[in-house]
């Protein structure tokens, strides 16, 4: 089922552009949608309804009029000796057949069908953009956890089935977005899955063709578009679209390339063995997708346990901490957040989400960077909000007075938000599109998870090699800004695509203003060097000193 929904949904914008669908951004948004198809199909069931009495009305009297059709070629001439039998021939070619044309003629069901298009008119209803949304979340997940086609249209996500087959339509349409937005391994894929249900839909099999010489050609297989170009011209005339692009890539690749190679075409391309080599975008995918990640030597140094020391009250209530990095701070929190507080944001944020946007050169945009719905809900609006407010400052010993607003977000389609730092550049300062810059940068994030997840969804720092995969009650704390007051580029991090479920967060991002006294500076400049470089060097130095005066 899931999957079967999946369908009607900084480099993104160049890997998937940006579309004006609004509710695949929001699983809370397509609950709502799914609300809809019920009055919809109310209407459908009473147009049937109403139809379907006309038909059996029409039915029957076609029984009755070929039988005494029969009767009267049975009987020949005789038949009309009878007055009764011509009263009755009378009477149906008058009154019979004028009453079958009036019924036939007659809008049935016209009433169900303007109320059923009335509400498509609806501007609630989603619209085409929607299934591109949802189509381009799909290929998100495929893309960033590295799925395979095959076991997409069968319905298995990330090695859970949802029970969904999909049709050779579904992955020619999936292909074909694929193609457009310039990924041509994963259209080939797809297309190769089209091809293996032909047998259901054969009249597919030109269209497939001519997207699979497009897909080898843009993936270099030289030999593979020759021989599907005339695969498709055994079908088919090729069209003049088909025919001069075909003949512009023999004439661009003969020479320099030669038609005679041939190359298997890999669903997705070979992760790099040196981790230097990966750019932000490969080392957040492969972040999400479990294939980056810290090694036992790496983790050994870091901790778990009840913090106490921040104020007086956790020597009662302490918090259970888990420490995921050191330098920079990445501190989990378990058990932070009670259902009830949970339930009462829920209600706070009814009917309040919109589509998120993010900060671009000059001004906020909606884009795919960011797949989601977000509302700002200030503290002073419940009690619960700033109860949560007081245990935040517990936990970070930071001032929550001059914090943001608390933002809530649901992520729908394969929703996400790639790689990002969540501190303001001076750029975000100059066009003025930070809120009360007084209070200086976001010194620190809070993420507190609202929800479970039953796939994906997880929190992932390239940098760190740390992915924290969403658990209910619990909240993830880090500094932006280095002691120093930059931005910390070790804390960039992006929300992993939703594989199956609907993810809620709540973010509390603190400013700086009034932090000095709890955090402050330290003797060096931190964002040039960290603690251990530092003590390194100045281990370095001692037996330098020692070595000389030997």
């Amino acid at each position: 089922m899931m999957l079967a929904l999946l369908l009607v949904g900084a480099l993104w914008q160049v890997l998937f552009p940006v579309c004006g669908a609004e509710f695949y951004s929001s699983v809370h948004e397509m609950t709502k949608v799914f609300g809809y198809e019920q009055k919809m199909l109310q209407h459908m069931q009473k147009f049937v309804a109403d139809n379907q009495s006309k038909l059996d009305f029409l039915r029957a009297r076609l029984g009755e009029f070929e039988q005494e059709r029969n009767e009267a070629q049975h009987w020949g001439t005789a038949y009309f000796e009878s007055p009764l039998n011509q009263y009755l021939l009378s009477k149906r070619l008058t009154v019979d057949w004028r009453r079958v044309e009036n019924l036939m003629d007659a809008d049935t069901g016209q009433k169900p069908l303007e109320r059923l298009l009335k509400l498509r008119r609806n501007p609630s209803m989603p619209n085409a953009s929607e299934l591109e949304g949802a189509i381009d979340g799909l290929l998100r997940l495929q893309f960033v956890y590295r799925l395979e086609a095959k076991h997409l249209a069968k319905g298995i996500l990330d090695g859970v089935n949802h029970g969904t087959h999909l049709s050779p339509e579904h992955c020619l349409d999936i292909a074909r977005l694929a193609l457009r937005d310039q990924h041509p391994r994963l259209a080939h894929a797809w297309l190769l899955e089209a091809q293996e249900r032909l047998p259901q839909h054969p009249e597919l099999h030109p269209q497939i063709l001519a997207l699979l010489v497009q897909a080898k050609a843009d993936v270099g297989d030289f030999l593979g578009v020759n021989g599907t170009y005339q695969e498709l011209l055994k079908l088919q005339p090729a069209s003049e679209e088909h025919a001069r692009n075909y003949e512009q890539f023999m004439r661009n690749h003969a020479a320099k390339d030669g038609l005679y190679e041939s190359k298997i075409i890999e669903e997705h391309a070979p992760i790099p063995e040196d981790p230097s080599q990966l750019d932000e975008f490969q080392a957040y995918s492969l972040t999400c997708s479990g294939h980056r990640g810290l090694t036992a030597a790496e983790e050994r140094h870091l901790r778990c346990g009840y913090m106490t020391e921040t104020h007086p009250f956790l020597l009662l209530a302490p918090l259970k901490a888990e420490e995921l990095s050191h330098d920079p701070l990445l501190v989990l929190y378990h058990d932070v957040i009670y259902q009830s507080e949970i339930d009462t944001i829920r209600k706070l944020t009814t009917n309040k989400i919109r589509r998120a946007t993010v900060v671009g050169t000059n001004q906020s945009v909606v884009s795919n960077v960011r797949t989601s719905q977000i509302t700002f809900i200030p503290k002073t609006e419940h009690q619960v909000l700033q109860t949560i407010d007081r245990r935040v400052e517990d936990m970070t010993n930071l001032n929550m007075d001059y914090a943001e607003d608390h933002q809530f977000a649901n992520y729908g389609i394969g929703g996400h938000y790639a790689q990002h730092m969540d501190w303001f550049t001076q750029n975000a300062f100059d066009y003025e599109l930070v809120s009360a810059p007084e209070m200086g940068n976001r010194i620190a994030t809070v993420l507190f998870y609202l929800s479970d997840v039953a796939q994906g969804g997880g929190t992932a720092f390239p940098h760190l090699k740390q992915h924290l995969r969403p658990k209910k009650y619990a909240a993830a704390f880090w500094y932006n800004l280095h002691a120093a007051g930059g931005g910390d580029t070790r804390t960039q991090h992006g929300a992993c695509p939703i594989i199956a479920g609907s993810k809620w967060v709540q973010n509390r991002w603190i400013r700086e203003h009034v932090q000095s006294d709890r955090r402050p500076c330290l003797l060096w400049d931190d964002s040039v060097a960290t603690f251990g470089q530092i003590m390194e060097l100045a281990k370095q130095q001692k037996a330098a000193a020692k070595k000389e005066s030997s």
